[in-house]
């Protein structure tokens, strides 16, 4: 298992104090699927920490990714389009992503904007995982 962290270089107000956004993410490989655990807000000021691996998994040819999502506290449109761009990779090369562990807020948020119709998701890592049984 990788961790990946940082501080990113923006900063937002919090009692009128300018304060890091952190954010960071775990790699845990199954086999040959890897599972992707971010944690704190898939947003403008995070994303750039995120994408790069993002993106580089999913352009392995025949890609299986997990991106459990239960520490993620929300997800912004640029967050979203980073979803959408990888996903729209993996499909070029033959792979997959699946979504898991969506708070009931994003899931719905997700459902709203017909997400469910273009990503694929998951209620959880294992049924996740059996979602690769192709």
């Amino acid at each position: 298992m990788r961790n990946f962290n940082g501080v990113t270089d923006d900063y937002v107000s919090r009692q009128d104090e300018m304060e890091p956004v952190q954010f960071d993410f775990t790699e845990n490989w199954i086999e040959d699927i890897v599972v992707l655990s971010p944690k704190g807000s898939l947003n403008t000021a995070t994303v750039s920490l995120f994408r790069d691996q993002l993106y580089n998994l999913s352009r392995d040819e025949g890609c299986k990714i997990v991106m459990s999502c239960s520490n993620v506290e929300s997800i912004d449109s640029v967050g979203l389009g980073v979803m959408i761009a990888a996903h729209k990779k993996a499909d070029d090369y033959g792979g997959k992503i699946v979504f898991c562990d969506l708070s009931d807020f994003i899931f719905k948020n997700m459902k709203m904007l017909h997400m469910d119709k273009y990503l694929n998701f998951s209620p959880n890592v294992d049924s996740a995982l059996g979602d690769f049984n192709w």
